[in-house]
């Protein structure tokens, strides 16, 4: 498969400037991968196809194609790329990496000032928010450390919310918006087709730290650093689009991805944010719905609530519906799985250090087919 950078053009919303790679021989996957920016920013966007690189190498590995940049790629990500792709090759031993062939820019800053920023992939969930708030303590707590703040909060329509649910990702960005205006931090607003195209690879085992990774690269000329929220804890090596193997390979010489919050747990950020009101009353991690709400049936919205009611704050959490909490149904959204396994055994380790023993007893009564077929 083929890409090519293609003329500026008008982005889908007002003042936003459009960049497109065409992708050909791909077969389905062919066809314009474009991503919109704010024409103010549009100065910090380099002329090199970094972006299109990491969202186009997953599609590649796993179809096994050679993959060809009509122009120039940084250097130190075309060696990460490849180191990726080695640890893609342990957990799909059938996956061999893949050729990438692009004119290697070595020194793609020479002509501008290191870029200072740091960035967070912000959506109002659990880990971002916890790293918004949990970072910038560290830094003000830690002065010697010599490290920034979060200067810019980055959105982007396309991934969580489709592109053709305009009107939820207007009520998305309006949320955002307030936030970022509480914490007095600007709002970064991308547009992109990613997930509109043929490159369809599964999008939480696959996609997503590739397609967040890309667009921190796109705006390689602002960021130094973009924080890629953590949704593992330290020792969990479950193969998955963002871990800590990979996540600091989605990296180029001037922008580096940062993992954060791997040393919380997930009931541990919440806990943590429960002395954020303003995490509490816009908090949002519903994918189901592929809106700007939670729908509060769902597994990750249901394993939320769980952790909100141990905690002693669901009423607090006003994005949620406020209807009662069923146990039985915790049996109903189950999965069987490692991954999911391990997250409700810390949960129950929480609640029983806090004397919930009935959220206890329903953990146990699922974990049991679990433990027997072991």
């Amino acid at each position: 498969m083929r890409c090519s950078r293609l003329p500026r053009d008008q982005g889908l919303l007002p003042g936003h400037v459009r960049f497109t790679g065409v992708v050909t021989d791909a077969g389905p996957a062919a066809g314009p991968v474009w991503v919109d920016v704010a024409e103010s920013l549009a100065a910090e966007v380099p002329d090199r196809l970094d972006a299109w690189l990491l969202w186009l190498l997953p599609h590649a590995f796993e179809t096994q194609q050679e993959l060809i940049f009509d122009g120039a790629v940084d250097a130190e990500l075309l060696r990460n790329a490849r180191e990726l792709m080695e640890t893609w090759s342990r957990w799909r031993p059938d996956r061999r990496p893949i050729r990438v062939r692009a004119e290697p820019a070595d020194d793609p800053g020479a002509s501008r000032a290191a870029p200072a920023r740091t960035g967070l992939f912000f959506t109002g969930g659990v880990d971002s928010f916890f790293t918004l708030f949990h970072h910038d303590a560290e830094v003000t707590a830690h002065p010697a450390a010599n490290r920034r703040p979060v200067d810019d909060l980055i959105y982007v329509w396309g991934f969580d919310i489709p592109l053709a649910h305009r009107e939820a990702c207007e009520r998305k960005q309006a949320i955002l918006g307030r936030i970022a205006a509480e914490v007095g931090k600007p709002l970064i607003t991308l547009v992109t087709n990613l997930r509109d195209t043929g490159i369809r690879q599964p999008w939480g085992a696959v996609m997503h730290g590739p397609a967040l990774g890309g667009v921190g690269l796109l705006l390689g000329d602002r960021w130094k650093e973009v924080l890629l929220s953590s949704w593992f804890c330290r020792g969990d090596d479950d193969p998955w689009g963002s871990t800590p193997i990979t996540d600091p390979l989605l990296s180029g010489s001037r922008t580096r991805t940062v993992p954060y919050g791997a040393s919380h747990d997930r009931f541990e950020k919440i806990a943590f944010l429960a002395g954020y009101p303003l995490a509490l009353e816009t908090l949002h991690v519903c994918w189901e719905e592929r809106s700007e709400g939670n729908c509060g049936r769902c597994e990750k919205c249901y394993r939320t609530l769980l952790a909100l009611d141990v905690l002693g704050v669901r009423d607090r959490a006003t994005t949620f519906p406020a209807v009662p909490l069923d146990l039985g149904r915790l049996a109903e959204v189950w999965k069987d799985t490692p991954l999911f396994v391990r997250m409700y055994e810390q949960l129950r380790r929480h609640a029983a250090a806090a004397g919930r023993a009935d959220v206890v007893a329903a953990i146990d009564v699922c974990q049991a087919p679990s433990r027997s077929s072991v």
